[in-house]
Parts: structure tokens; sequence; C-alpha cells
């Protein structure tokens, strides 16, 4: 029972703040239409940073990082290409917007496509389901660093840091690395990019700690199977867009959605 009341409290309030903003939304229409500087508002920086990375988070630079080992099974090998396949159907996939890479590695490392290969979706998902299973090590160091000095380089697609386009790893693997790979990992957090670490059975949590970006509790999953690795596209969904038009399972309607819009981009 006292599940059910927080719940319904945590609505409740839910629906408040949409009030609240919805008025905010009103007032930031309205103001477009006075002169500049006729209001001087406050604003918390955390909370507008907040709001102006989710305007932008469309833009993307995402390279997926698949583990092609021995170890990894036929079967399972199409289950992570299903994972992916569901992954982009909710990226906004385009040369000005998201751009997808994909590396899969086992002794050697494979660059299936570049950040630069496919302007649209359907290409991109046409190349994941013609990637062939390698069957061989588990060289997760090497893939990382082959990420980090060819797949985000601009001359294979990736935008310049000035740009300020957010820069994120995906690396799916099953098994303990053939080589190392802490420093390696890193180096690449230390560049800017943004590191999830996908475990996947029997991993070493150790080694997915010094893959994934920090805090780990937000950048770190384990699953017992490939099986169940598509029960993550919802968190991904989240993660990778935002998460500001949902909250506990409830989508907003449109006319809110666009009213959280206009607040989150008006600018002065």
């Amino acid at each position: 029972m006292s599940l059910y009341f927080l719940k319904m409290k945590t609505m409740i309030a839910y629906y408040f703040l949409l009030f609240g903003h919805a008025l905010l939304c009103t007032v930031s229409i309205m103001a477009k239409d006075l002169p500049v500087g006729h209001f001087t508002r406050r604003r918390d920086v955390s909370s507008q940073s907040l709001l102006e990375n989710t305007c932008n988070n469309k833009r993307l630079d995402l390279v997926f990082i698949i583990d092609s080992s021995r170890s990894v099974r036929p079967y399972d090998f199409e289950k992570v290409k299903e994972f992916i396949l569901t992954i982009l159907q909710f990226l906004d996939v385009s040369p000005d917007a998201t751009r997808v890479g994909l590396i899969q590695y086992g002794s050697t490392v494979k660059h299936e496509f570049s950040l630069k290969t496919f302007r649209r979706k359907q290409e991109i998902e046409r190349a994941v389901r013609r990637m062939m299973h390698l069957a061989t090590g588990t060289m997760t160091g090497l893939a990382i660093q082959y990420a980090v000095n060819i797949a985000f380089s601009e001359s294979e697609g990736a935008r310049p840091l000035n740009q300020n386009v957010p820069r994120i790893i995906m690396i799916v693997t099953d098994g303990r690395p053939q080589d190392p790979v802490g420093e390696i990992a890193a180096k690449a957090r230390n560049s800017g990019i943004l590191i999830f670490a996908i475990g996947v059975g029997r991993v070493d949590m150790n080694t997915l700690k010094s893959i994934g970006s920090e805090p780990h509790e937000e950048h770190i999953f384990l699953v017992a199977n490939f099986s169940q690795i598509e029960t993550l596209t919802s968190v991904f969904q989240t993660k990778l867009y935002g998460g500001i038009w949902r909250s506990q399972g409830l989508l907003l309607p449109p006319f809110l959605r666009e009213c959280l819009h206009n607040i989150c981009c008006f600018k002065n």
C-alpha cells in the first residue's frame, strides 16, 4: 500500500511540474514580442545546462564497438545485431544530426563502417545485417585504441571538437580482454569520449569499470545473456536523447512537449 501511495504522490508532483512548465511556456512566448532586456530572468546553472543539452542532444557521433570473439556464439552475435538495429530506431541519423560508426573486434579490429560512410538509417541497417562473425580472440584494448585514433578522427567523419558534438562509444563484450584495456579506456575518456560498457554473462566487473565512464551506475550495464540485451534499449533511448519528454513511464502530450521545447530553447 505504501508503494502505491508513493507512486501516486510522484505522479501528482509530476503533473504539478508540467502545469508550472506550461505557465512558463506562456510567459516565454509573450516575452518573445517584448524588447530585449524587458525581463531579466534568473536561471539555475545546472538546470539550464540540462535543458540546453536536451535541445541540442540529437547531434551525436556514436561508435558501436562489438565483441566478435569466438566465445560469442553465432546465435548470440545475431542478438547483438538485433540490439543495434533496435537502438537505431530512435536515433536521428543524418550528417547534421547523429552519425553512426561500427567496429567489431576479435584478435584484430574490423572497421565495418565509419561515421561518414552512411547518410541514412536504412543504409546503416543493411550494413549491420550483413556483418559477419569474426570468431577469434578478444582484443578489447586494441578496439578502443582504434576508436580513439581512427574512428573518431575528422578524416573518418567525426566532427571537430570545437563543435561540441558529444562523442560516444557503446561497447558490448562477453569476456575478459586478452590485452591491456584500463589505460587505453582512460585515454579515450580523457579525450572527451563518453563510454557505455555493456557486459554479457560472466564478465569481470572490474574490467567493465575500467572501461566505462563514471559514474559507473549510469554507464555500466550487465545482463545475464545475449537474449536479455534488448531490455537495455529503453535505457539507452533515455540516456542518448535525454528523458525530459518522459517521466515515470508517462508520455507527454504533444502540446506539453512543445511548451517544454519553447522553454528549453527560448533565448534572451
